[in-house]
Order: structure tokens, then C-alpha cells, then sequence
């Protein structure tokens, strides 16, 4: 009976893990049901930190690793209380932070055995797998709202509500969201295909993330999972595929020329000409970026502890018309204080200097994260809050030393 317990206890372990994965990926709106939690994820930390974190290495590694983590932890949460305006929302988002870094450090801890952390990769797939298919499913009319597997768009102004129509979201707000939360989810396609030797999962990562650009129509998405993708697959590219993908689209672009319209099926076609044939607003795009940049950082100054979120985007739309700095590093910094992105950025640099001391899981979420924060506001998004989590929670604890 004492041999049985472990594997049991291991087994269950690797189970929830795998929930958990699968719940930040399929992140049902529990709001709709009336719940006081937003999302699923935020639900979750009540019910498995006590469970995951009361494992003898875990303890263990809190205390010895208890001032550092506490430091991240009281950096968070003072920034709760020094940002100049302070709302239910920015309350909230801060509390699931701090939830979420202390979620982080167990998951770290637990992930020293390979099998829990491909559990959690496999949920995080199974999860995009299956948000993936309400994507499609609310794209075809389905209403969802009431399911909480959709975002609802009652009170949106209709420029807006069009804005969410042509990229669309699924369970997200809009493509802006579901294209980079796709993205990283290439983290743990990476990590799979990498350790069991299998492209096939990245492969096939690549084809759903492909398949859901018609609808998203988020291109900055699919940057570093294309380059991940050439890369993988450079040593299997032979001159035959290469021109024949190559052929394939000298075929559309010769159909494009003689009938202005490209030959795929209608919802493709119409996504890259909207992305990138009919996308003439370019210039435009890139100085109301700009704009909004530089707006948010003079705000960032102004209001170094943070303004919370909904000011600051009451706030950017005074100055500049805009609500978003299209920037995930100066949006935390506007909601939680400079202090907080600073200790975001600096848990990134530590992880990129020194990827062999930091094993495969956090070096992967630091090269699919930076981008996305480039090109997006994604701090306010919980499946981003959970990945830049696991950046904080590293700065608490001391790396594995590198392999000889």
C-alpha cells in the first residue's frame, strides 16, 4: 500500500497540472455565471496552491528561497497601493498577479520532474486545441456569450464592435488578444517536439495557429512561431519543396493579377487582403503607435507608481484619442508601477543571459513573450499575466548550474 501512494499522488499531480494548462488556454468567462472571478485561471489559485503547494520540495524551496520571493511579492502588492487611482479592476488584476507569481514558483519547483512539465505543455495544447475550435465556432454565428465561451460586445460602440467583428477573438476580446495568446502557446509545442523528438507537434501547433489567422488577423502573432517553425524545420527542406511552396505562390499571385482576387477559399483570401494587399494604412498605423507611445511613457513619468487601468486609458484617449500604448511593457508599467515592468524586464534579461541554467521552459516563454509585449497591450490578458508570472517567480529563485 506505502509503494502505491507515491505513484498515485504523482499521477494526480500531473493531472491537475494538465487542467490547469488546459484552463488558461480554454479560458471560460466565469463572470457570466455570476462567479466573482473573471476568468477560470483566476479561479484556480485558491484551489491549487494549498493542494500543489504543501509538497515537501516545495516548501522546502520556499523557504529557502522566502526573502527573495517575498521582495517580488511585496513589489506587486505595493504597487496595489501606491498607483494614483485605484478601481475594482485594478485591484482585481493586481490581486491575480500576486496569485498567479506564487502559482508560478510551485509550478517552477514541480517542473524539476520533466513529466509534470510536459503535463502542463500537453494542457496547454489540448487548451489552444480546443479554443481554437471557438474561435471557429463563434465565427460561423454561434452565439457563446451565455456559455461564457465568448467575450459579449452589448455596450461596445459600434466602431468598436466592428473593429472585434474583423478581428475576431473567440474567447478573447478581439484577434489582437487569441493571435499572440496562440503565439505562445508555441512554447509548449516547442518544448515537446524538442524533448520526444517529434516535429509533428510543432508542425501541427503551426497548421491550428495558421488556421486561425483568417480570423484573427493578428500578423505580429505569428513572427516568432515562424521563425521557430524555419528553423525546426530547416534540415527536413529539400530545393523540390522549396520550389514547389514557391510555385504555389507564383500560381496565386499570377490568379491575383489576372482576376484581383486571390484563388483560397473566401475567409483566407479575405484575411490576407486585408492584412497585407489592401493593408494601405501602414503610414497611419504607425504614427498613431508612435503617438500612443510616447503619450504613455510621458504618462509613465508623470505617474511613475502607476495611474491603474482604467484611468490610464481614459487618460491616453484625452491626449491622443487612442486607449492602448500598443505596448505590453508600458502598459504594466501605467497599471502597476515602473518599479513592477523594470522587474519584468530584468527576470527576462536574467533568463536570456544565462538559457542553459535556466532549462527550456522559461527560456521559451521569455523568446515567444518578448515579442508579443512589443506589438501588443497584453498585461491585462490572464493567459500573459500567468507567462510574465513565471518570469517574476524565477527572479526568487537561484539557477540550475549549467551542464558541462
Amino acid at each position: 500500500m506505502a509503494a502505491t501512494i507515491p505513484a498515485v499522488t504523482a499521477g494526480s499531480q500531473r493531472a491537475a497540472v494538465f487542467l490547469l494548462g488546459a484552463a488558461l488556454q480554454f479560458n471560460v468567462l466565469t463572470s457570466s455565471f455570476g462567479l466573482p472571478f473573471q476568468r477560470l485561471s483566476d479561479l484556480l489559485p485558491f484551489l491549487l496552491i494549498p493542494w500543489l503547494g504543501l509538497r515537501r520540495p516545495v516548501i522546502t524551496e520556499a523557504l529557502r528561497s522566502i526573502a527573495p520571493l517575498g521582495a517580488v511579492l511585496a513589489l506587486v502588492g505595493v504597487s496595489m497601493l501606491l498607483k494614483a487611482h485605484k478601481q475594482a479592476g485594478d485591484v482585481y488584476l493586481t490581486l491575480i498577479l500576486l496569485l498567479y507569481v506564487v502559482q508560478a514558483f510551485i509550478l517552477l519547483v514541480l517542473f524539476q520532474d520533466h513529466r509534470v512539465e510536459d503535463a502542463f505543455c500537453a494542457g496547454l495544447l489540448a487548451g489552444l486545441l480546443a479554443s481554437l475550435a471557438i474561435l471557429l465556432l463563434a465565427s460561423s454565428g454561434v452565439p457563446l456569450e451565455r456559455f461564457g465561451l465568448a467575450v459579449p460586445t452589448d455596450g461596445l460602440d459600434e466602431e468598436l464592435k466592428l473593429f472585434v467583428e474583423d478581428k475576431q477573438g473567440g474567447l478573447w476580446a478581439s484577434g489582437n488578444e487569441t493571435g499572440h495568446v496562440f503565439a505562445l502557446g508555441g512554447v509548449a509545442a516547442l518544448i515537446l517536439s524538442l524533448r520526444y523528438r517529434l516535429k509533428a507537434i510543432y508542425v501541427l501547433y503551426f497548421v491550428a495557429l495558421m488556421a486561425s489567422f483568417p480570423l484573427t488577423n493578428n500578423r505580429a502573432g505569428l513572427f516568432m512561431p515562424l521563425i521557430v517553425f524555419a528553423l525546426l524545420m530547416r534540415r527536413n527542406l529539400k530545393a523540390s519543396m522549396v520550389l514547389g511552396v514557391l510555385g504555389v505562390l507564383a500560381i496565386l499571385l499570377v490568379g491575383w493579377s489576372l482576376t484581383g482576387e486571390i484563388p483560397l477559399p473566401n475567409a483566407l483570401a479575405q484575411a490576407i487582403e486585408k492584412r497585407f494587399a489592401d493593408d494601405h494604412n501602414v503610414s497611419e498605423n504607425f504614427d498613431e503607435r508612435f503617438l500612443s507611445g510616447i503619450t504613455a511613457l510621458r504618462l509613465v513619468v508623470a505617474y511613475p507608481f502607476g495611474v491603474g487601468e482604467i484611468a490610464r486609458r481614459e487618460e491616453l484617449k484625452a491626449l491622443t484619442g487612442l486607449v492602448t500604448p500598443h505596448n505590453g511593457f508600458v502598459s504594466l508599467a501605467l497599471q502597476n508601477g515602473v518599479a513592477v515592468a523594470l522587474l519584468l524586464i530584468a527576470g527576462l534579461v536574467r533568463i536570456l543571459s544565462a538559457p542553459g541554467r535556466f532549462g527550456p521552459f522559461l527560456f521559451y516563454s521569455a523568446l515567444f513573450l518578448i515579442p508579443s509585449m512589443m506589438f501588443e497591450e497584453l498585461s491585462v490578458n490572464q493567459y500573459f499575466l500567468f507567462f510574465m508570472a513565471f518570469i517574476l517567480a524565477s527572479l526568487a529563485r537561484s539557477p540550475e548550474p549549467a551542464n558541462p
